[in-house]
């Protein structure tokens, strides 16, 4: 175990951790073993409270809030949570229904995430290396 140089009264002492169980530790002092009892009870417990207080919004939505976003018929959406690697689309492409328009990393995996309709890419609602939630849109097909 670990070795200690220990100064008690201008005294240096060599010390030694031989065993260490919960409450109890036998200490090895200038070539001595020793017993110790370690007190449960004075040890320092610490808390973490939290106020009742409003957070600061920051701008992120809580698990249980959901955004309020209308889509039209040919809005393709986020199938999973995860994190925007790569577009493969532009405003103004053509797409046909299946081609891959985005790249997806969710749990340390790439997705490719296909559109579901075919047409004009009308708009791309989402920026590489943003996070983005299930059901989130990605782009409107029109």
């Amino acid at each position: 175990m670990k070795k200690y140089k220990l100064t008690i009264d201008e005294k240096e002492y060599d010390t030694r951790i031989v065993e260490y169980e919960s409450d109890r530790v036998i200490v090895k002092v200038n070539g001595h073993d020793y017993e110790v009892n370690i007190d449960t009870d004075a040890r320092k417990v610490t808390q973490i409270i939290r106020s009742p207080k409003k957070s600061p919004d920051l701008g992120v939505l809580g698990s249980h809030e959901k955004k309020k976003v209308s889509v039209s018929p040919g809005t393709v959406t986020s199938p999973i949570p995860g994190l925007v690697i790569s577009i493969k689309v532009a405003e103004g492409d053509t797409v046909a229904k299946g081609d891959t328009i985005i790249i997806l990393e969710a749990m340390k995996m790439e997705s490719e995430i296909a559109s579901t309709a075919s047409g004009t890419v009308k708009k791309i609602f989402v920026k590489e290396q943003q996070s983005i939630q299930e059901d989130d849109p990605i782009i409107e097909v029109g």
